[in-house]
């Protein structure tokens, strides 16, 4: 796959495990051969993974689907789940009062074989509106065991700054549902004190690092602005105060992209992508991914890896565009392969390496090739602090250190740039034909000039 092969992994194949599920929405891993599968008509599927042959699991509450965004969303396992069998889903609820008026709920029940039991809402994020969007309904565990649950702002986007109302934020939940007595507006007057973080738009994805600590967040942006947070207690991501989109008029919304008091995105993308999961890798099967964050995309059709470094996002690479479609979820399973719900014919795919094709994998690329599959997305793009390849003053000093120097900086990390420059499985001979390349590119452009895409 040639996305893969830019990021150095040309030993992996994406194999069909099954097809024609019902507008799938999100997934849990099960076991090492079963994965759960929620479809947006308020449907729950196991699946096999050896075959993908599929089960549906009854007992589920009637679910309001079939307009907008409305139906059964994101599912979770409680973490001592082999032993209390404990479900949780986020789904859309009408009420009882004001037919046609919907918000985001929570539930849980108990799994039992191909039947969920003992099925009870713990969460109705009050007050119900007509808008069949911007429900939110991403949920994680952390391992204290609290319950994270995003709720979209309901397209009122000054609820978000509201702390009175639950739409808009991030909230945090003992495993029943009650409060727990950390949660940091717990005594403050007129703020609900579920709340955990407020000022988000329209939660899609939720993931706890167990290594870090950290919970992170994607959330669609309005036209353009899609982000990537770190949630963390008491904090006010901006919405809709600031933000880096701009409503569907073209018109600017709030303040700007920063404001005293808000916090800044790990990440936003311009234009918009329609961020929808996220997950952070941790596993055998991809080791240059250690600790990278995974975003799937819907309107862009494609998974978003993010370099994350020292706390920082170091680069952006468009993968898995072969698979052409919206990526609804992504999991990482125990062996390391990646498992992607697509809703584009309803498919459950898993990535995974060959080892067939390793042999092809070690052959050496020339200077060049590693300079487009990796070098070019800081190198040829406006990264600041690292020199632009065609831009001969940005290396004022560089090239009178010679090739031995920058070889070594590369080796070693300088700056910003990490250790072989995020390149953990290039040879050295690799890495220095890299250098060369761009030295020789640098000189050229400086001396004669050289057009950008040769």
């Amino acid at each position: 796959m040639k996305s893969l092969a830019a990021v150095n992994v040309r030993d992996a194949v994406l194999d069909t495990v099954t097809r024609g599920l019902v507008y799938p929405w999100a997934m849990e891993i099960l076991s090492p051969t079963e994965v759960l599968v929620t479809e947006i008509r308020g449907t729950l599927q196991r699946i096999d993974l050896r075959d993908g042959s599929r089960t549906e699991i009854s007992g589920l509450p009637a679910i309001p689907s079939g307009k907008g965004q409305l139906g059964l969303m994101d599912i979770a396992l409680h973490p001592e789940f082999e032993t209390n069998r404990l479900l949780y889903f986020t789904h859309a609820a009408e009420s009882s009062e004001a037919p046609g008026h919907y918000t985001t709920a929570l539930s849980r029940g108990r799994l039992n074989g191909s039947a969920l039991e003992n099925v009870e809402r713990l969460l109705t994020a009050e007050p119900f509106t007509r808008a069949p969007a911007n429900l939110g309904g991403a949920i994680a565990f952390d391992t204290a065991g609290y319950l994270y649950v995003g709720i979209g702002d309901r397209t009122v986007n000054t609820r978000a700054q509201d702390l009175s109302s639950l739409h808009g934020k991030i909230l945090r939940l003992m495993d029943d549902g009650s409060i727990p007595a950390d949660n940091p507006f717990v005594g403050v007057a007129d703020v609900d004190a579920r709340i955990y973080a407020s000022g988000v738009r329209n939660t899609q994805g939720l993931v706890f690092d167990t290594l870090s600590g950290q919970l992170f967040q994607t959330e669609h942006g309005p036209m353009g602005g899609d982000e990537v947070n770190i949630i963390e207690a008491g904090l006010n991501y901006g919405w809709p105060t600031i933000t880096y989109g701009a409503n569907y008029t073209t018109e600017k919304i709030g303040l700007g992209t920063r404001h005293e008091g808000m916090q800044q995105p790990l990440y936003y993308y311009l234009p918009s992508i329609a961020a929808s999961p996220v997950t952070l890798y941790r596993g055998d099967m991809f080791p240059e991914w250690e600790g990278h964050l995974l975003v799937g995309a819907l309107r862009g059709a494609h998974v978003s890896k993010l370099a994350l470094v020292d706390g920082q996002v170091r680069s952006e690479r468009g993968i898995l565009v072969e698979a052409k479609g919206r990526f609804r979820d992504i999991k990482v399973a125990d062996d390391g392969s990646l498992l992607l719900l697509v809703q584009n014919g309803g498919r459950l795919l898993r990535l995974r390496r060959d080892p067939q094709l390793s042999n092809d994998a070690t052959k050496a690329r020339d200077g060049s090739t590693l300079y487009r599959q990796l070098c070019s997305s800081c190198h040829s793009a406006e990264v600041p602090g690292a020199p632009n390849i065609d831009v001969p003053a940005d290396w004022e000093g560089r090239l009178a250190l010679g090739l031995d120097v920058l070889y070594q900086n590369t080796l070693d990390g300088i700056g910003d740039m990490p250790a072989r420059g995020l390149c953990e499985n290039c040879s050295d001979a690799e890495i220095r034909s890299a250098v060369e390349f761009m030295l020789k590119r640098v000189a050229l452009a400086r001396d004669q000039g050289v057009p950008k895409d040769q």
